[in-house]
């Protein structure tokens, strides 16, 4: 059975959510990480879950390497880096050339 489309579809629908076009990237900034976020977990375990039928890793092992000093000190450092990625576009200029000159009328 077709779906029919009301008369006033376009004032019922309104695909542009948010009036500031800065929004909208943020909102598809996020969504596209919040993406590669699943992707990532998803491999993970995977990956855990191969090692543990091999017998490889156990829940026990992976607790211990949690708790280890070696992983402590990766994770404090990680965790510097990554802050510092992700607050480097508001607090570092752009590496563009400024071409603003290009730009006058004059």
């Amino acid at each position: 059975m077709p779906i029919e489309t009301p008369d006033n579809a376009e004032e019922v629908i309104d695909l542009d959510f948010f009036p500031d076009q800065t929004t909208a990237r943020l909102l598809g900034m996020i969504t596209a990480l919040g993406g590669e976020v699943y992707v990532l977990k998803a491999i993970v375990h995977r990956l855990t879950v191969a090692l543990e039928c091999q017998g490889v890793v156990t829940g026990d092992i992976l607790g211990e390497a949690a708790a280890s000093e070696a992983h402590a000190a990766w994770q404090a450092e990680e965790e510097k880096t990554f802050g510092a990625e992700m607050l480097r576009p508001w607090l570092e200029p752009d590496d563009a050339v400024d071409a603003r000159r290009f730009m006058s009328a004059d």
